[in-house]
């Protein structure tokens, strides 16, 4: 069973979402009890989530954490296609590790954001989640 006494002491939050603390609460015993999970670099606007098993549809659980937590998309993966034309126009190499999260994603679609963030479930098992 996960430890939430440090989401309790931080009051982890994302008031901005309306996503208050019991809500942030009840998502990650909601996903404790589906997939195992445990947390780090909890702070009151951010905590990371590692899964321990994962569904297999991973399409459905990137769009149920951008819905918990927009910021995951909106101001992170689904602005990847902005770096990817920065590092073009400066001459920077894409390294493997991002070669890897852009895997089989089409970035001509609006939800490429999602895509990523799929991958990023499928290869890393933890998605940090931040509100501002």
């Amino acid at each position: 069973m996960i430890n939430l006494e440090v989401i309790k002491h931080y009051q982890t939050n994302g008031i901005n979402c309306d996503v208050t603390t019991k809500d942030v609460i009840n998502k990650l015993q909601d996903w404790d009890r589906r997939f195992g999970v445990t947390i780090s670099d909890v702070e009151h606007d951010q905590v990371t989530v590692y899964f321990q098993t994962l569904p297999d549809n991973l399409q459905e659980l990137a769009i149920e954490i951008y819905d918990f937590c927009p910021d995951v998309i909106d101001q992170g993966y689904g602005c990847m296609d902005d770096m990817l034309s920065m590092m073009s126009e400066s001459g920077q190499e894409i390294n493997e590790e991002i070669r890897a999260l852009l895997e089989g994603v089409d970035m001509d679609n609006p939800d490429f954001g999602l895509q990523i963030l799929a991958n990023v479930l499928k290869i890393e098992q933890k998605v940090s989640l931040w509100w501002d």
